[in-house]
C-alpha cells in the first residue's frame, strides 16, 4: 500500500491522481463538471452528478492500481459551496458554487455594518457573495421556505461524504472559507449562525484535516472492491491544498495561481486578520495558516477579449494569439491600463457588481497595446492583492502554478511586475498534490508540514529584468492611483 489517491473536487473540473511514497504520479483522471449559470448571477451545480464524476474517477483509478496497493484517498475541494439536504440527506436544490453571485447586494450591505466587520474579525473571511454565510443571509430572504425546512446546509465536498459514509463533516480548512467558522475558538461563530438564522445543528461537524474514515457505506465498499485498512483522509480546500502543493512553505515564499480565476497567497504562522478587509486568512493546522486573497478574473480575462477583439480564433489559440500580440506592445502598454474587474471583484476590492474599463485610451493606440494591457491588468490586480500581505516586503521567491503561466512570457511577465524570482511548475497539478500530502501526513509517511518541500520540483526560473521591473514600478504605481476601485456606498440593512 504504497500509493495515494488525490481528488480534487474543483469547478470547473474534478481530478484525481495517483501518487507513490517517493511523489511520483503513476496515474492522473480529469472529467468536466457542469454549471448552471444564469444572468442573475446564478451559478450552481448538481451534488448527485459531482458525486457521480468522482465514482467514475475513482473507478478509473482502481482500474489502473488495485485497492489493495493504495493506502488512502484524500480530498481537496473547492470553496464556498452550500447546498439544502432534507433529514434523508437528499439535495432540495442545486449547490450555490463560489462563482454564484446572487447575495451580491446582500454582502455590499453587510459589509458596512459594525455585525459584518465582527464576523469579518473573527472568521478571517471577508464579507462577499462568494460566502456560505451571505448565501444563507440571502436564501433566509429569498426562498425562506427552503430556507425553514432544510435539515442542513453543507458543501458539495460534504455531500460527497455523506454519500460514502452516512456522516456529516466538514474540515477546518474548508470550514474557514463558510464565514461562519471562528479562526480562535475553531467553532462555529455565535454571532454569524445568529446572523444567518441557524443553528450550529443544521451544520456539519467541524474535524481536522488529518480525519480518517474507513467505514464506507456497503454499496460503495462493494463497488470499489476496497479493504478494511483503507481509510479517506478528510483533506482540505483547494486554496490551502494549492499552497501546500506548491511548495511556498517559507516565510518569504508566495504562491501565485492562475487558471480561469486566480490568487495570491502565503503560510502565516497565527491568525493575523486584515484590519482593511482586503485579504482572507485561513486555518490549515494548529500552527500554520494562510493569508491572501483571490481574484475573479484570471485566463477567463483574455476568453473574455478574444471573444469581443478577436472573434474568428480557436479557444485553444487564444493564449498563443494575445502573448503574440502583447509581444509587438512595450511594457506599461504605452500608458494603456486595464482594471479587469470584468466579472465582480473578490480581493482586493470585495464587490461583486465592481466592473472593468480602459483607461488612458488614445487614438495611437493598437490591438497589440489592448492585448498588453490586458495581460498586465491581470496580474496588475494580483499585484495589488499581493501588497496586503504581512511581510510582504520580504519575499523573494514565488512560486508560480495554473494554465496561464502555460508560456514563458507570462512567467517573466509576472517576474517583472512583481520584481521577485519566480519558480515555475508547469505541470503541477497542485491542489490535487496538495490533498495527496495530506495524506502522507495523516499516514506519518510526512513527519511535518516542511517535509513537503523535499519532494517539491520546479521547472523553470525567471528573474525580473531590471529595466522592465523600474518600468513597472511605475506603471503599478499609476495603476493603484488612477485604477483603484472604490465602491460606492449602499444603504444598509441592520442584522
Amino acid at each position: 500500500m504504497n500509493n495515494i489517491i488525490g481528488i480534487d473536487l474543483g469547478t470547473t473540473h474534478c481530478k484525481l491522481v495517483i501518487v507513490t511514497r517517493d511523489s511520483k504520479v503513476v496515474f492522473s483522471g480529469k472529467r468536466n463538471c457542469r454549471s448552471f449559470i444564469d444572468e442573475t448571477g446564478m451559478h450552481e451545480q448538481n451534488g448527485d452528478e459531482i458525486f457521480d464524476i468522482v465514482m467514475q474517477l475513482l473507478q478509473e483509478a482502481l482500474q489502473h492500481t488495485p485497492p489493495a496497493d493504495i493506502s488512502c484517498i484524500s480530498f481537496s475541494s473547492a470553496m464556498h459551496s452550500i447546498m439544502a439536504v432534507n433529514a434523508q440527506g437528499k439535495p432540495m436544490m442545486r449547490a450555490m458554487t463560489w462563482a454564484d453571485n446572487r447575495a451580491a447586494l446582500c454582502a455590499k450591505q453587510l459589509r458596512q455594518t459594525s455585525v459584518g466587520k465582527d464576523i469579518f474579525a473573527q472568521t478571517g473571511t471577508p464579507i462577499h457573495a462568494m460566502t456560505p454565510f451571505c448565501k444563507l443571509v440571502w436564501l433566509k430572504d429569498e426562498q425562506p421556505g427552503l430556507f425553514d425546512t432544510a435539515y442542513k446546509f453543507i458543501s458539495l465536498k460534504e455531500y460527497v461524504f455523506f454519500r460514502l459514509f452516512d456522516e456529516y463533516i466538514i474540515d477546518e480548512a474548508m470550514a474557514c472559507g463558510t464565514g461562519l467558522f471562528n479562526l480562535r475558538t475553531r467553532k462555529w461563530d455565535e454571532v454569524a449562525l445568529k446572523t444567518a438564522g441557524i443553528t450550529a445543528a443544521r451544520l456539519s461537524e467541524p474535524v481536522r484535516i488529518f480525519y480518517a474514515q474507513n467505514k464506507f457505506r456497503d454499496n460503495i465498499k462493494q463497488l470499489l472492491g476496497l479493504h478494511e485498512e483503507l481509510y479517506c483522509i478528510a483533506g482540505c480546500s483547494d486554496g490551502s491544498a494549492a499552497q501546500l502543493g506548491s511548495g511556498a512553505l517559507g516565510d518569504d515564499e508566495v504562491c501565485v495561481t492562475i487558471g480561469t480565476s486566480g490568487a495570491v497567497r502565503k503560510f502565516i504562522h497565527s491568525p493575523i486578520v486584515d484590519e482593511g478587509q482586503r485579504i482572507f486568512t485561513y486555518l490549515l493546522t494548529d500552527s500554520w495558516y494562510f493569508t491572501g486573497g483571490p481574484t475573479n478574473n484570471g485566463g477567463n480575462v483574455l476568453q473574455w477579449f478574444a471573444k469581443l477583439f478577436l472573434p474568428a480564433i480557436k479557444d485553444e489559440e487564444v493564449y498563443s494569439i494575445i502573448i503574440g500580440l502583447a509581444k509587438q506592445s512595450n511594457a506599461g502598454a504605452n500608458g494603456l491600463l486595464f482594471v479587469p474587474y470584468i466579472a465582480g471583484e473578490r480581493a482586493p476590492v470585495w464587490d461583486g457588481t465592481a466592473t472593468g474599463r480602459f483607461t488612458g485610451i488614445k487614438n495611437s493606440h493598437t490591438i497589440n497595446d489592448f492585448a498588453r494591457a490586458v495581460t498586465e491588468g491581470v496580474l496588475l490586480n494580483l499585484r495589488q492583492i499581493f501588497d496586503y500581505l504581512p511581510d510582504k516586503t520580504n519575499t523573494h521567491t514565488i512560486y508560480a502554478n495554473g494554465g496561464f503561466f502555460n508560456n514563458a512570457f507570462m512567467a517573466q511577465l509576472l517576474a517583472d511586475i512583481f520584481g521577485v524570482k519566480v519558480l515555475l511548475q508547469k505541470d503541477a497539478d497542485s491542489s490535487s498534490m496538495g490533498a495527496v500530502y495530506v495524506g502522507m501526513l495523516a499516514k506519518g509517511w510526512l513527519k511535518d508540514i516542511v517535509d513537503v518541500k523535499q519532494l517539491i520540483t520546479t521547472d523553470e526560473t525567471y528573474t525580473p529584468v531590471e529595466e522592465k521591473q523600474a518600468k513597472y514600478t511605475e506603471v503599478f504605481d499609476r495603476y493603484v492611483l488612477e485604477c483603484s476601485y472604490y465602491p460606492k456606498e449602499t444603504s444598509v440593512k441592520e442584522y
